[in-house]
C-alpha cells in the first residue's frame, strides 16, 4: 500500500523548494508514487513465486528446547563468571 504521508511530505518539500510551481511538484510526486508502487508489486510477485516450506510456517521456526537450554546455561556461565 502506498505511503500517502510520505508522498505528502515530498510534495510539501518540493512546493517549498520550487516556490509553489505546480508542474514539478506533481511530476516528481507522481514519479515517486510510481516507483513505490512498482517496488510493492515486485515484492508481492517475488513472495508469490518463492516456494513455501513443506511443513508450513510453524516448522523450522526457532530452536528446540534442548538447544535453548544449552545456550542459556552457557550465557549464565559467561555472565556469572568473575573474570
Amino acid at each position: 500500500m502506498l505511503d500517502y504521508q510520505f508522498l505528502g511530505l515530498v510534495a510539501v518539500v518540493l512546493a517549498v523548494l520550487t516556490r509553489g510551481r505546480v508542474l514539478p511538484v506533481v511530476a516528481v510526486t507522481a514519479f515517486i508514487a510510481l516507483v513505490l508502487l512498482a517496488c510493492e508489486l515486485s515484492v508481492k510477485w517475488y513472495r508469490n513465486r518463492r516456494p513455501r516450506p513443506a511443513g508450513g510456517a510453524a516448522s523450522g521456526s526457532g530452536a528446540s528446547d534442548g538447544e535453548l537450554n544449552r545456550w542459556m546455561t552457557a550465557v549464565e556461565r559467561v555472565l556469572g563468571s568473575t573474570d
